[in-house]
């Protein structure tokens, strides 16, 4: 591919777009980002595309009327992940401050407890029994993640001979052929401690019922290592993701979409984007998995079946609870019975509660004499992979609860939910009045971001991808495109999976995978 000395430049519909680019990043969330910044750091010439008109992905942001809220993760584990990200790149992280508490839980018993960086602290606000069945839990998720975090936390996708070094010295420990349910019952877990750990599997879009043993160990990235949360909110990170990869020289494009991928011979050698086609050396897509074979021309990967789907309300609340907690856990009386409802595709009639109040920290992510409150519920995909709405289906049998005297419930967008939409939201409103001591008259403002909203970022709104279940259901998808050499996937549809740091590992790993396509560039190192 021919190439000048100085990149050539034409308009498009307005705006400046290179007629070539050495890769191009589909994607602007915190992979797409990280990845970016990592070619710039090596010399790469990179253009970023990001369909939506401004740039974060799932960890977006809505400021509305004074309340400000991130709209995808609200708390960071493996911080080092974050800092390695910006050292790498010459500094300019985020400030990272621990939590602790943890959590504050209202257990399946109704039993209040709360989880402190102290494993020894956090039993004794338990039973005597359930205190050392919490410390043995504890030490059996050290061991897990000790075991898997090298092969498939903090390297890219393991082949057979890493597979195969991982079965030969952790694979009996592994627990293989144990569901996630059976071993934490056989470490005497019952009720409250069981929903509590299982949970955790939630946090890769998994039933806990029908996940592997070995996804336990993502509660030792929290309860062991410790959380932390950034000063400005989850999309802070975005922000200076973007900034340090500005500064290095990557064309971020926001409000720009990627039509399709130019593959010939086995290479991707043009995207086409805003009427354009740009030829690149590589590309680095951080769309969700199936779109990105989809923008390949390749046939789609089967995600079944999919993750699970969110369901959450942005609540501006009047009033202030300094001593309030920054991160709740609201479990139901029947665990099981969420994920049963999830499984036949329908909303949870009771379902689990997680609540975050960032401004609780401090700030000003609230007006005075307020709080903004970001409440997640479990929710089905959407069947399909969109295009239709399945919640009036999905729907619990109504209780007779009557909506509150509030506006019309409008999506992060600003658009009109639907009817199913706003009569759900009702339902939850309902549990946070029970579970959180919510009064309905304290509520000022309310947004949604459910299924429908989330098919912006993932198919169907499934936020991981495939769902981990069975014996190799903790592999994750390959980043690799089958018969496309310079195309890497990144995001937490693939490895090493989803969340913030796996995100940002993601867009490292590929980042490396497509670094010795591009000419000029420093070659990469694994780190």
């Amino acid at each position: 591919m021919a190439r000048s000395d100085a990149p050539r430049w034409r308009r498009v519909e307005g705006a400046a777009l290179p007629v070539s680019a050495r890769v191009v990043v589909v994607g602007g969330g915190l992979a797409g980002l990280a990845a970016a910044l990592r070619l710039a750091t090596r010399g790469v010439e990179v253009v970023l595309f990001e369909r939506q008109p401004t740039l974060g992905g799932k960890a977006g942001e809505i400021v509305v009327d004074g309340f400000r809220f991130d709209t995808g993760p609200t708390l960071l584990t493996l911080p080092d992940v974050v800092r390695r990200t910006f050292a790498d790149a010459g500094g300019g992280a985020p400030a990272l401050e621990p939590v602790d508490p943890l959590m504050r839980t209202v257990l399946p018993s109704g039993r209040v407890w709360e989880v402190w960086r102290d494993a020894e602290r956090s039993a004794a606000g338990l039973t005597p029994r359930q205190g050392r069945v919490y410390l043995d839990l504890l030490e059996e998720t050290r061991r897990l993640f000790d075991g898997a975090a090298p092969t498939f936390v903090y390297g890219p996708k393991p082949g057979p001979a890493a597979l195969l070094r991982y079965a030969l010295t952790h694979g009996r420990t592994a627990h293989p052929f144990l569901g996630m349910a059976q071993l934490v019952r056989r470490r005497g877990a019952a009720a409250d401690l069981e929903a509590f750990f299982l949970r955790f599997a939630t946090y890769a879009g998994a039933d806990p019922y029908r996940a592997p043993a070995v996804l336990l160990n993502i509660a030792w990235a929290e309860l062991g290592l410790g959380a932390v949360r950034l000063d400005g909110g989850t999309h802070a990170l975005v922000r200076a993701l973007a900034r340090a990869a500005s500064a290095r020289g990557v064309r971020l494009c926001a409000g720009t979409e990627v039509e399709g991928l130019v593959v010939e011979g086995g290479r991707v050698r043009a995207a086409r984007a805003a009427g354009a086609t740009l030829e690149v050396d590589a590309v680095v897509s951080a769309a969700d998995r199936i779109v990105s074979y989809g923008l390949a021309g390749r046939r789609r990967p089967p995600a079944t079946p999919p993750s699970t789907s969110g369901f959450v309300l942005l609540l501006g609340v009047e009033g202030r609870d300094s001593g309030g907690p920054l991160h709740s856990v609201l479990f139901p009386r029947d665990y099981r019975a969420e994920f049963d409802d999830l499984g036949q595709g329908r909303l949870p009639a009771d379902p689990t509660l997680y609540l975050h109040v960032s401004v609780r920290a401090g700030g000003s992510d609230a007006p005075p004499g307020h709080e903004n409150w970001f409440v997640l519920v479990n929710a089905p995909p959407l069947p399909g992979g969109g295009g239709v709405d399945p919640l009036a289906a999905a729907l619990p049998p109504a209780s007779g609860f009557v909506a509150p005297e509030l506006p019309p419930l409008l999506d992060a967008a600003g658009s009109p939910a639907t009817a199913a939409e706003s009569a759900y939201a009702a339902r939850v409103l309902e549990a946070l009045e029970a579970r959180a001591g919510l009064e309905r008259r304290r509520l000022r403002f309310w947004r949604l971001v459910g299924p429908r909203q989330l098919a912006a970022t993932g198919w169907g709104g499934s936020i991981y991808g495939a769902a981990p279940v069975g014996l190799l259901g903790a592999l994750r998808p390959s980043p690799r495109v089958p018969g496309v050499r310079n195309l890497a996937l990144a995001g937490g549809t693939v490895h090493p999976g989803g969340g913030i740091p796996l995100a940002l590992l993601s867009g490292r790993h590929a980042a490396d995978a497509v670094i010795g396509h591009t000419s000029g560039a420093a070659p990469a190192r694994a780190r």
